[in-house]
């Protein structure tokens, strides 16, 4: 009997980060393919699979998503595929790391040190073979699987909806609130809206499970799923609220950006900057 899907969980500090696999009928998904560090846990769990064709889906190009697509693609051969808005962001490094250092280099000393551990999460580069602006769908022979657009915590981020087998799969739309770090978002209103999006997939296509990046156990069941959704968007829309009232009494984003982590026990990282000015729908400065 094929496993309806697997979550292979890759513990890092004292966080946790998932690698999700799906079969069909002679393929293999695999849903980001984790941290560099853990490569041979992704191997081992690969090597229990029999498979002609192998697909890599990537949820958003956050470095503990992509560590080992080189690894993959090296072995393997896999066809890659994301929302066309990851493209560059996957394809160079550089680039990525280009893109985040403008917008936090004001409140950050952005050293050797910083970029060479940054860059000690990844591997090289792949290119990306399959993109979509908005849906997909993937035909596995035994499931079919859809993809969807849901940009908010970044720009490219996408979901994976296995309506058969009633399954939802997101990167960080749904945050783990434990986490050290305040929640990553680059677009507020679009965050809002993917929200709502995910909401009416749930309740049209009567899904039951949910599966995020880094929470070790799926949430189950539809009121529970509703419960979660509902919570992020109180939790979202009552940080920017705080955010627009620490701003105007300090005109600050650094002093924005500490004080909400303060606030909310968080450490002051590149993610609340870039959240808090995302918020303030500040990108520039």
């Amino acid at each position: 009997m094929i496993e309806k899907v697997k979550i292979l969980n890759m513990y890092f500090g004292d966080d946790i980060v998932n690698s999700i696999f799906m079969s069909g009928l002679d393929s293999l998904v695999i849903i980001d393919t984790g941290i560099r560090e853990k490569k041979e846990l992704l191997l081992d769990e690969i090597s229990k699979y029999n498979f002609v064709k192998l697909f890599i889906i990537i949820t958003h190009a956050h470095p503990d998503h992509i560590g080992n697509n080189y690894a993959l693609k090296d072995k393997y051969n896999p066809i890659f595929i994301s929302n066309a808005c990851s493209i560059n962001l996957l394809e160079d490094y550089e680039y990525q790391f280009s893109k985040i250092v403008s917008q936090v280099r004001k409140y950050f000393k952005i050293d050797n040190s910083i970029k060479d551990s940054y860059f000690s999460l990844l591997d090289k580069e792949v290119k990306i073979d399959i993109s979509f602006c908005d849906k997909m769908r993937i035909d596995l022979g035994n499931r079919d699987l859809h993809l969807i657009h849901l940009p908010g915590h970044t720009i490219g981020d996408l979901g994976i909806m296995d309506k058969e087998n009633k399954i939802l799969i997101l990167s960080e739309l749904i945050f783990k609130h434990s986490r050290n770090m305040i929640i990553h978002i680059q677009d507020y209103q679009k965050y809002l809206d993917s929200l709502n999006i995910i909401e009416k997939l749930v309740s049209e296509n009567n899904l039951e499970m949910l599966i995020t990046s880094h929470e070790e156990k799926p949430i189950k069941g539809q009121d529970n799923i509703f419960r979660a959704i509902k919570y992020n968007r109180e939790y979202i829309k009552k940080i920017k609220k705080e955010v627009d009232n620490l701003y105007k009494e300090n005109n600050s984003i650094r002093d924005t950006a500490r004080e909400i982590c303060r606030l909310y026990s968080k450490s002051y990282t590149f993610d609340s900057v870039i959240t808090t000015k995302a918020l303030l729908k500040d990108t520039n400065n």
